[in-house]
């Protein structure tokens, strides 16, 4: 038995009870230097006593021989079971990502290359059905990306908080609002470039219209994102 270890637990104990050494002397019908012994170090409680004290700070008596609350293994078994959820979370969250990622990079690639070889080959919309194929496909891989990254972020809050959220989800998340920008890009241009670039002054006025669609876009994805999250 340490009797500093003890004598420190009894005065934290004391001051958490918001009591005086006046006033633990007076419930225990001891003198006042006894109790400042105890939380010097000094003195070791004598083993009649123990109980009395024990009682008063609502505690066992083995734990006032330790100089310390026992933890429960029952609160042992929470926080572990809690860290292991919250290790099961982080998990799910990282394999939507990557589903989301590969969704993402999927539309770009095909909706991305089509829209930019139509621009180049065809001067009428969806001047083939492949063409309409390969964007409906595109769309569809895109928005259900962000729908597969959603229910991983939605899975983070169940023991997340939102500070947490954005710390796991914050940077993965920019990077799919990037990548998924580009193929709703390409098709705008693609539409630009079929109705309102005919003109002779249209073609130097294109790259400063895209530059603002993409300026644009990522502010209003960006958005969007800090509002889910």
């Amino acid at each position: 038995m340490d009797s500093k270890k003890t004598g420190a637990f009894i005065a934290a104990l004391r001051k958490e009870k918001g009591y005086t050494q006046a006033n633990l002397a007076e419930l225990l019908n001891i003198s006042n230097r006894t109790v400042s012994k105890w939380e010097n170090g000094d003195g070791f409680p004598d083993i009649t006593i123990l109980p009395d004290i024990a009682s008063v700070f609502g505690i066992t008596v083995d734990e006032l021989l330790a100089g310390e609350r026992a933890v429960k293994e029952e609160t042992a078994q929470i926080k572990v079971t809690e860290i292991e959820n919250k290790d099961n979370l982080v998990n799910i969250f990282k394999i939507c990502f990557v589903i989301a990622l590969f969704l993402a990079v999927f539309a770009l690639v095909l909706g991305t290359v089509t829209e930019i070889y139509c621009i180049w080959a065809f001067p009428i919309l969806f001047y083939t059905h492949w063409e309409i194929i390969f964007v409906a496909v595109s769309l569809f891989a895109m928005i259900l990306s962000g729908l597969v990254f959603s229910v991983g972020v939605t899975r983070l809050g169940v023991s997340y908080n939102k500070d947490e959220i954005k710390r796991l989800a914050g940077r993965k998340g920019l990077v799919l609002i990037g990548i998924s920008a580009v193929f709703p890009l390409s098709f705008i241009a693609r539409l630009l470039n079929f109705s309102v670039f005919k003109s002779a002054l249209a073609p130097h006025l294109f790259p400063f219209v895209m530059a603002f669609l993409v300026i644009a876009s990522l502010a209003a994805l960006k958005y969007a994102y800090d509002k889910i999250v």
